[in-house]
């Protein structure tokens, strides 16, 4: 241990509390704080529990012993803990500290893990110095806000890619010289209408089933179970239906491809098909189908569609719910002409480029800050 350090429990630097159950109706849209749980952001509300930041332990079920922090006045829900620092504690080391510590070997309950509160406050921990403190939680914030900012950017630059796409295949709007690179804003296409069994549609244009446009990889998948993963640690992705379930040192696929939940979490809030669009290198397991386009109908205009298209029809399953390829391939679409798909692909294709590019540096953050963490909050990296 470093000089100057000290070695306590948490209940020395820390107090805890449960937080507080709210109903469902007290959820808005634009409320003016977050609702947090177990899992995270779960909502808004205009309740107000907390004013001050605080850090939230998930409490209780499948994400027991996650730790968010929570830089704003805000809502905890009851299957979470509220931590907040005694004095000379710096919130963010706080929730760094936490974060190094692998809560959930302290849950209790096998069916329904449970982290308590009396749990957390024996867990021994080393405390640095406050300045120490303070640096330390610099060091790995500003790791954080990089990761974070690239996330927005991308979901900044896939709502452009969501409203061009609206904007062409569900608006008709016309196409203008502009959005093709031409400096003459005048449309390209002047629309005339015919009708079709999904309403009127351009002149040229089609209705046709999803079978007709996509490759279907799913019997190239290979399933892996927990120990053999562990035993094939590595750097691949391994994706399951809902995203990257682990690391290990083979792939199964290399290029860009779209998956969707199969079985299992097949569908979101909003009744779209769980989807991901995965580039590079990447293994994935039985739960997810595996797909690419077709006939000038590209990935990134499958991926669109997807995120806009209400699946519950073609879901099969009450316990279990599932999407089958024969459901899948009869899903109806609208299809443009070749010109229209080709254009599309080359005005998205940058967008989505620079989306992959940001992903692949939060990747490498999140390495470098998952490495750095636990030397720095244990003192074996100094900060002076």
């Amino acid at each position: 241990m470093r000089p100057n350090w000290k070695k306590v429990k948490l209940g020395e630097i820390a107090y805890f509390r449960n937080g507080k159950g709210l109903n469902t109706e007290f959820y808005t849209v634009d409320g003016k704080y977050p609702v947090w749980g177990s899992n995270g952001k779960i909502a808004r509300t205009d309740k107000l529990l907390n004013e001050e930041s605080v850090v939230v332990i998930g409490r209780v079920g499948a994400y027991c012993g996650s730790v968010y922090a929570v830089n704003e006045p805000n809502w905890i829900t009851d299957n979470a803990i509220i931590a907040t620092p005694k004095d000379g504690v710096d919130l963010n080391y706080l929730y760094y500290r936490l974060n190094s510590l692998g809560l959930i070997r302290v849950a209790v309950g096998s069916a329904q893990p449970l982290v308590t509160q009396g749990g957390l406050k024996v867990l021994d921990t080393v405390l640095p110095p406050l300045p120490e403190q303070k640096a330390i939680a610099r060091i790995l914030g500003s790791l954080d806000d990089k990761i974070e900012l690239n996330r927005q950017m991308n979901r900044t630059l896939e709502d452009m890619a969501q409203a061009i796409f609206k904007a062409w295949f569900v608006d008709f709007k016309p196409i203008t010289n502009s959005q093709l690179g031409i400096t003459n804003d005048q449309p390209t296409n002047d629309y005339k209408f015919i009708d079709s069994p999904l309403g009127p549609i351009p002149e040229g244009w089609r209705v046709g089933k999803l079978g007709e446009v996509i490759e279907i990889f799913d019997s190239e998948r290979v399933p892996l179970n927990s120990r053999q993963r562990e035993e094939r640690k590595g750097d691949y992705r391994y994706f399951g239906a809902t995203g990257v379930m682990d690391y290990i040192n083979d792939y199964l696929f290399d290029g860009d491809y779209v998956l969707i939940g199969e079985d299992g979490s097949v569908i979101d809030d909003y009744n779209h098909p769980i989807t991901q669009f995965v580039t590079g290198k990447f293994w994935v397991n039985n739960h997810a189908h595996i797909l690419k386009g077709k006939n000038h109908f590209s990935n990134e205009q499958l991926y669109l569609f997807f995120k806009q298209l209400n699946i519950r029809p073609f879901v099969t399953g009450a316990v279990q719910l599932k999407i089958n390829q024969k459901n899948l391939k009869s899903i109806p679409l609208i299809v443009g002409n070749d010109d229209v798909l080709i254009n599309f692909k080359n005005i998205v294709q940058p967008l989505f480029k620079k989306i992959f590019q940001n992903e692949k540096e939060i990747e490498t953050l999140t390495h470098t800050r998952d490495t750095l963490l636990p030397k720095l909050v244990s003192g074996e990296i100094g900060v002076n």
